[in-house]
């Protein structure tokens, strides 16, 4: 294809990530261990394949969440001076664009409008129940409680002519096995193949019958079974493509040595992986195990120790500068939602900008609606008509610059109607602008595929993590979660338990996480802060009030 003639696909790239670009094999499986360079051989794929001849109409290219489409999108243009309409994107996002043309007049239900149909219905826990409906929908045995409310539920979607998110993936298999819709893909990637669930599983095999399928992911970062992922996939890929080619790409370019090898040693203790012994680029790097005497001490210590390394933003931590930090090069990882609550309020006291990743709030889908009743003026463009209307309704700037992002993204021939589609189908994992110069604090979940220079793990302890629950917990998955947090760190980590810790209303005993036990001696420092934090810490105004 013109425009990619001139472009050393391949520069730059080792033997095995070259290796995975070049590869004529039918199908391909490919094991992509942390920080070696998955997106980057994804998108030099797409871009040799497009310079060989092939049209960007045949390439499909299924990515895990929007941000990563959007990297991956980034990547390729920035090897060819044209402006190409490139088929990247969602699982979701795919079958909404597919299901448009097919049967055209139907009604997204996001989250919002799921939640009010429910509120409809009688549902008062609708957060509970639309994870429940989705988990059916996905292949889990429903319980009780949303075996009753599905009936209602689809004959409210039924009366709205609506799809939910999960229908969209449904649709599309339904269309698919009937055939005749004209669907020519002649090459299929998918992203983080590892958390497929069933019903992607089969949409793959659907797509793939007369292409040519690539699946690349981690299994040991497999952390998706709540919501029915598997990695039964993964580890059946040979079986059902036969002939397949299985190409390692075990160098880790994020982290340094002491990550990557503290980070194997605790993955290598599981039992079901695929071994991929990833070795490092650069020595050095540094791991802190820190007892803490409670986690408003867990939550002093994070904040001062930004503090220090930033050059110390007040005259209460003065100290150590680290040269060229960012607050974005932090990140504050829990495992579950309501440790926030305690790290948020030790930030509250701090000049330090925060970001928390999570769900957007009820504005989000106010603003989408309002959107769609507006028309974009002759002469103005889409980011400078949204900036214009979430100012004059006195939106949140982060709320609008999410916005901005996805409207910076449109493909050729996009318009307002394509992007506030694409903002419907939008995760948490989308609600984080990585050029923001803020901490980011959001769950394991939410840090997969992401990187900071320094990860504080708030709460490595029993019952955290592993996550106990009555009904037991997956020790295997739970530890792939942990690996997933440890190895989204570059230079420093630190894996901070408290001695002491409020749950549920009690304040219990806590011991250190058993996977922190597992890192071998000599890898990390350990160290020990009983003192209580002050109940109230001085505000110090700064920079940033």
């Amino acid at each position: 294809m013109d425009g990619f003639m001139d472009v050393d696909i391949i520069a730059g790239l080792d033997d095995n990530q070259r290796r995975a670009v070049s590869s004529g094999s039918r199908h391909i499986l490919i094991v992509a261990g942390p920080g070696s360079g998955k997106t980057r051989v994804l998108a030099s794929r797409f871009a040799r394949l497009l310079k060989d001849g092939a049209s960007p109409a045949s390439l499909l290219a299924i990515t895990f969440t929007n941000r990563a489409a959007s990297e991956m999108k980034a990547r390729i243009t920035g090897l060819s001076p044209n402006r190409l309409k490139l088929d990247i994107g969602t699982f979701h996002s795919f079958c909404f664009k597919f299901l448009k043309k097919t049967m055209p007049g139907f009604i997204l239900f996001g989250r919002a409008e799921q939640a009010e149909a429910l509120r409809g219905l009688g549902v008062k826990a609708v957060d509970r129940t639309i994870d429940g409906i989705s988990a059916f929908k996905n292949g889990m045995v429903p319980d009780a409680e949303i075996s009753g409310i599905l009936p209602g539920y689809e004959e409210a979607l039924k009366k709205a002519g609506a799809l939910d998110l999960d229908d969209l993936l449904l649709k599309t298999i339904e269309a698919l096995d009937t055939g005749g819709y004209g669907l020519v893909k002649t090459h299929i990637m998918i992203d983080e193949f590892q958390d497929i669930n069933p019903v992607q599983s089969r949409l793959v095999k659907l797509l793939g019958k007369n292409a040519s399928v690539l699946a690349i992911g981690d299994p040991d970062q497999a952390i998706y079974s709540f919501r029915g992922g598997s990695l039964k996939s993964f580890m059946d890929f040979e079986k059902d493509y036969p002939g397949c080619e299985v190409i390692g790409l075990n160098r880790n370019y994020r982290s340094l040595s002491a990550v990557v090898s503290a980070s194997q040693a605790v993955i290598s203790n599981n039992q079901e992986r695929i071994r991929n012994d990833i070795s490092f680029t650069a020595e050095g790097g540094r791991i802190e195990i820190l007892k803490c005497a409670d986690e408003k001490a867990e939550g002093e210590f994070i904040v001062k120790e930004i503090e220090r390394m930033m050059g110390g933003l007040s005259s209460l931590t003065a100290g150590d500068h680290h040269e060229g930090m960012r607050f974005s090069d932090f990140a504050v990882l829990y495992r579950t939602n309501r440790q926030a609550d305690a790290l948020k309020e030790a930030f509250s006291r701090a000049p330090i900008p925060i970001h928390i990743v999570e769900p957007p709030g009820p504005d989000f889908a106010d603003f989408i609606r309002h959107l769609k009743s507006k028309e974009v003026p002759s002469g103005s463009g889409i980011p400078e008509f949204i900036r214009a209307e979430g100012d004059s309704l006195g939106l949140d700037k982060e709320l609008i610059d999410l916005f901005l992002m996805a409207a910076n993204g449109l493909g050729e021939g996009e318009d307002l109607s394509d992007l506030l589609d694409d903002m419907t189908l939008i995760q948490p994992t989308d609600n984080l602008d990585i050029k923001a110069d803020k901490v980011n604090l959001m769950t394991l979940h939410m840090a997969k595929g992401l990187e900071f220079r320094v990860v504080f793990m708030a709460g490595a302890e029993d019952e955290f993590m592993p996550l106990r629950l009555k009904g037991g917990s997956d020790v295997e998955e739970e530890r792939r979660l942990f690996y997933v947090g440890m190895t989204r760190a570059k230079e420093i980590l630190y894996l901070i338990h408290a001695k002491e810790r409020r749950v549920w209303g009690e304040d219990k005993e806590r011991q250190p996480s058993p996977f922190v036990e597992e890192i071998p001696e000599g890898l990390a420092k350990k160290v020990t802060k009983e003192k209580k934090a002050v109940k109230k810490r001085p505000v110090q105004t700064g920079l940033f009030e």
